[in-house]
């Protein structure tokens, strides 16, 4: 998998417990690309079910599962050995093997196919993402989120990736 260099990152909430939801939304209205990195580090045998959320309002209002799948990479680094990425079926989300390590799993997101909020058009469009990850209470999780911008520019002129 091959990320393009320059992107502006942005941590969703800081490492957390794997039982500990995430509630923070960023604005991809901007975006060409947003790659959503999830990095768990299972301590027992026990898997891990992480699923990107789409929502049309900052606060996180009419979340929903992406409705279509994405292009997935994802690995596992067990008792010192490198973490290998490989690519996965393309899927809505996706949940780690039951094996102690760390985890690492990539999506690749094209904001524009996001879409509107079906059942009340009016609502407005799907601009807002996040990532839910749930795992075990003695796991460590953290999400971060690499955007790329629409328009290539030297500096960052907007705040709205931030909500």
């Amino acid at each position: 998998m091959l990320i393009p260099e320059n992107l502006i990152p942005i941590p969703v909430g800081s490492p957390r417990l794997g039982n500990t939801a995430i509630t923070e939304y960023i604005n991809v209205s901007e975006a060409q690309e947003v790659y959503i990195v999830v990095l768990s580090t299972n301590a027992a045998a026990t898997d891990t079910v992480c699923t990107p959320l789409k929502a049309y309002a900052a606060a996180g209002t009419g979340s929903a599962v992406l409705g279509f799948n994405v292009p997935i990479y994802a690995g596992v680094a067990v008792a010192g050995a490198a973490l290998t990425l490989t690519r996965q079926t393309d899927a809505a989300n996706y949940t780690t093997d039951a094996t102690a390590g760390v985890h690492e799993v990539i999506f690749k997101i094209d904001p524009t196919a996001l879409g509107w909020e079906a059942t009340v058009p009016s609502l407005g469009e799907y601009k807002y993402l996040s990532c839910t990850v749930d795992g075990d209470v003695a796991d460590y999780v953290a999400c971060t989120f690499y955007v790329v911008p629409r328009y290539q520019s030297d500096t960052i002129a907007t705040t709205r990736w931030i909500v």
